[in-house]
C-alpha cells in the first residue's frame, strides 16, 4: 500500500477563517501525503460536496484521500480509504463493501487494542490520543510507549501516531517508531498551514519517513 506519510485531518468546521479549497491546495502543494476528511456534524449533501472537492485535488496530485467514519459518503464519492472509530462500522463488514484494494484503518489507544486490530483485515492502525488535543473531545488517552511496545513486538501493520501532535512533539513520536504522523489543528488552524507542512516534512525526512 501507499506510504501514508504526513497525514492531515481536515475538519471543515474547524479550519478557522481558511477556505477549504485553498487550505487543501496549499497543503498538497507543500507535500502532504494523505488527507482525511472528518466531518461528523454536517448533512450528507454538504459532506459529499466537500469530499468531491478534496478528492479532485488529491487525485490530480496523486495524494491519498481518506474519509472518516461516513461509509455512506465513501460509497458515493469513492475515496482511497476510510478510517473507522470504535463506534463505527465493523472492519470486516466495511471490507466486504469496499473490497481488498481499499485502505481501511482504525483507532486504538492500548497495546491490547492494537494487537486485536492486527487480526482484522486492516491496512494501518492509528495509536492515540498521544497528547492532549483540542480537535476531538472524546479521545481516549494513549502514549508513545504503546507505539514503542508494538514496534518491539515486531508489529506488522503500519502505525500512525495521532492526537495533539505538532512540530515540537513530532520528534518523540517518530523516535518511538511511528510510521506516519497524523495531525489536524496544528496545521489546519495555523497562520501558515503550508509552512507547517513544509517544516513537518523536513522533520520526517530526518527519520526516513
Amino acid at each position: 500500500m501507499k506510504n501514508l506519510g504526513l497525514y492531515i485531518i481536515i475538519d471543515p468546521n474547524n479550519i478557522g477563517k481558511s477556505d477549504l479549497y485553498r487550505l487543501t491546495k496549499d497543503i498538497i502543494d507543500a507535500g502532504v501525503d494523505t488527507i482525511q476528511l472528518r466531518n461528523k456534524t454536517s448533512d450528507n449533501k454538504e459532506v459529499i460536496g466537500q469530499a468531491n472537492l478534496i478528492k479532485k485535488l488529491c487525485d490530480s496530485s496523486n495524494k491519498t484521500f481518506i474519509i472518516n467514519d461516513r461509509v455512506d459518503v465513501a460509497i458515493q464519492t469513492k475515496p482511497d480509504g476510510i478510517h473507522l472509530g470504535r463506534d463505527d462500522m465493523d472492519v470486516n463488514k466495511c471490507r466486504e463493501i469496499f473490497g481488498s484494494n481499499f485502505i481501511i484503518g482504525n483507532s486504538n489507544a492500548t497495546t491490547e487494542e492494537a494487537l486485536i486490530s492486527s487480526k482484522l483485515h486492516l491496512d494501518y492502525v492509528a495509536i492515540g490520543s498521544l497528547f492532549e488535543t483540542i480537535t476531538k473531545k472524546d479521545t481516549i488517552p494513549s502514549s508513545i510507549n504503546v507505539i514503542k511496545d508494538l514496534k518491539d513486538s515486531k508489529f506488522k501493520l503500519p502505525i500512525v501516531g495521532i492526537g495533539g501532535i505538532n512540530k515540537e512533539r513530532a520528534y518523540s513520536v517518530l523516535e518511538s517508531g511511528a510510521d506516519s504522523l497524523c495531525i489536524s489543528s496544528a496545521v489546519t488552524l495555523a497562520n501558515n498551514p503550508k509552512k507547517e507542512v513544509l517544516d513537518l516534512k523536513k522533520i520526517m525526512e530526518k527519520y526516513g519517513k
